[in-house]
């Protein structure tokens, strides 16, 4: 569902705000082409009862009809929706407040009742009966041949209009109050009874801060419906906003662009002006960027040293701003025991095989578990195996979703129904090769259980025993092998051989041989680091001299010993110096006499970065 329901929100609150034009109207056009994929693979839930089911082949849940009930109805005015789907779900939903108590009773099987938010927390019977109230109102328009359709919603709007005083659940006050609203039945006296003290701009729930924004996201809609100002409860959410654009979990994300949305499309703002500028250590002139109603979602960018600091002045005219600084850079991937607190995760590769082994929870049963896999570049999984481990009486899971498109790499999704806490299980199935890449990363395996993401993450890498990247260690310090390393200090340093006697050690983790650095004295001993798997392809030979040239890069400090290591990596040049006999043989003749103009230029102008 998520992959419709984000899509639509968005669409939503651009065409309420118009903003296509700064974003590009050609994105209009993919997220309508993202809602009908995500409203197509949606049927693969529903059942014959109208309703939907968490997986299929299980049974209608009375939330999750509801939900999607009330985004198919927004999405009915965006791309074609079949009509009776929704209407579907909606008697389904009638059927369900059938009841002596009238009230909309769960009976679909969850296997966390967190995913549905705080619907499900203190005065549950007032926030359910409001959540599925909700739905039915954005679909009143669209199922209005329905027979029992506004009898249900005078019903319920009457429960909750009575039991409303009662309510203590801020969470429960708000979704209550936003469906009251739009019958315009609020009672702002007692919404804002639960707000926050001081400006009243959010909605506190006891629970987590998803819920928090959940439920202020509820009270500003039913405050913009009856016209009443809110921007302070704009600000705050505007502030909670995360780096990538989301509000945490998918629930708390719509609630709070549909609220967002429908109270820019009705508030009367001042044009703005809003200028930033920029002092960038090293750089003479200022980055200025100006922002104003045509740009101010736009995305300004600058590339910046990993050490620099920077400082940012801000001009506003006649308004309040906002502006969000997001850092990219590369982090490397480590595994955390302290992550596994649920999960015991093992993963091996051998013969061709993936295994997962011992998936536990330390004190019951998992209940429904997302096992997320990673695919190391130009290797593909084997589908015919996965089809077996998912069908069948003996499957080992129900379902699995191959992801190309959130990641470049790949990704598969197996989604576990249980994971017992007193046996451990496997799952096996084969990679191929496809293309043949120079350097792997490593990749991830995680598993967690659904709608609580505390992932347990093991790395694995083909020809590795592990995922880890490789490091070069001396005493009990280690630094990565792999990659560029950011640094603040710069080191101008050539370093290469003029010595005619070497002591080549290729026995253990370093290869140490007796040169002289230019303008050192000669015959110091001088230390080189390279991996343990590229000693054969270097065929260093003891007893032999060579030139060895390197980047400043690659040299590295111990400070324990006050001497540099030389690290080997792909741009160290290693060039074998022939002895003065073998300089008199043609063959060597042309070596010899470049190696003597190298000595001549550098005794004459020293080592020098061009």
């Amino acid at each position: 569902m998520i992959t419709m329901t984000l899509p639509v929100i968005a669409t939503l609150y651009l065409d309420k705000t118009n903003q296509w034009e700064a974003v590009g109207f050609q994105k209009r056009t993919e997220a309508l082409e993202h809602i009908k994929i995500g409203y197509k693979k949606e049927f693969a839930y529903r059942n014959n009862d109208g309703g939907f089911a968490l997986f299929p082949y299980f049974s209608s849940g009375t939330w999750l009809t509801a939900y999607v009930a009330k985004v198919f109805a927004i999405a009915h005015g965006l791309v074609e929706v079949d009509k009776n789907v929704i209407c579907g779900a909606i008697q389904f939903l009638i059927l369900k407040s059938k009841n002596s108590a009238g009230m909309f009773k769960e009976d679909g099987y969850m296997y966390h009742f967190e995913m549905i938010g705080d619907v499900a927390g203190r005065d549950s019977h007032a926030s359910m009966k409001a959540f599925c109230l909700i739905a039915m109102q954005e679909s009143r328009s669209i199922c209005s041949d329905i027979q029992d359709l506004n009898d249900v919603i005078y019903q319920s709007v009457t429960y909750l209009e009575q039991h409303l005083p009662q309510l203590t659940n801020p969470y429960a006050v708000a979704i209550t109050s936003y469906a009251l609203a739009n019958e315009n039945k609020l009672n702002k006296d007692i919404l804002y009874q639960y707000a926050a003290p001081g400006n009243k701009s959010h909605w506190n729930s006891s629970t987590t801060h998803e819920n928090t924004l959940e439920a202020t996201a509820y009270a500003l809609l039913a405050l913009v419906n009856n016209r009443v100002k809110a921007k302070p409860i704009v600000r705050w959410l505007s502030q909670q906003q995360k780096s990538e654009g989301g509000y945490g979990s998918t629930q708390a994300t719509i609630m709070v662009y549909q609220a967002v949305a429908e109270y820019w499309a009705n508030a009367e703002e001042p044009k703005y002006d809003l200028n930033v500028d920029i002092t960038l250590p090293g750089r003479s002139n200022l980055l200025k960027y100006n922002f104003f109603q045509g740009s101010q979602y736009a995305t300004k960018s600058n590339k910046v040293g990993i050490c620099s600091y920077f400082q940012v002045y801000v001009c506003v005219s006649q308004c309040w701003g906002e502006i969000l600084m997001v850092s990219f850079y590369y982090a490397m991937p480590k595994e955390d025991v302290n992550d596994c607190t649920m999960f015991n995760l093992t993963v091996e590769l051998t013969a061709g095989k993936l295994f997962m082994l011992d998936f536990l929870s330390r004190e019951r049963n998992a209940t429904m578990s997302i096992l997320d896999i990673g695919l190391p570049t130009g290797f593909n999984f084997d589908k015919e195996d996965l089809d077996k481990m998912s069908k069948g009486p003996s499957r080992l899971f129900s379902k699995y979703e191959i992801d190309k498109i959130l990641t470049d790499k790949g990704s598969l999704i197996i989604y576990l129904d249980r994971v017992s806490n007193t046996q451990p299980e496997m799952i096996s199935f084969r990679i191929h090769q496809e293309v043949k890449v120079g350097m792997l990363q490593p990749a991830a395996v995680s598993i967690y259980e659904y709608y609580d993401r505390k992932p347990c993450k093991k790395f694995y890498r083909p020809g590795r025993e592990t995922g880890e990247l490789l490091s070069l260690c001396h005493g009990h310090v280690c630094g990565c092998a792999e990659g560029n390393q950011a640094t603040c200090r710069k080191i101008l340093l050539c370093f290469f051989s003029l010595s005619q006697k070497s002591n080549i050690n290729t026995d253990g983790q370093k290869s140490q041989t007796q040169k002289s650095e230019y303008e050192q004295a000669e015959g110091e001993l001088r230390t080189f680091i390279g991996y343990r798997h590229c000693r054969a392809a270097l065929d260093l030979t003891p007893g032999q001299t060579y030139l060895i040239m390197g980047s400043s890069k690659d040299i590295r400090i111990d400070y324990k010993n006050r001497q540099y290591q030389y690290a080997f990596d792909e741009n160290t040049w290693i060039e074998y110096w022939p002895t003065a006999e073998e300089c008199q043989v043609e063959k060597y003749r042309p070596t010899c006499l470049g190696l003597e103009e190298l000595v001549d230029q550098l005794q004459a102008f020293g080592c020098q970065m061009k």
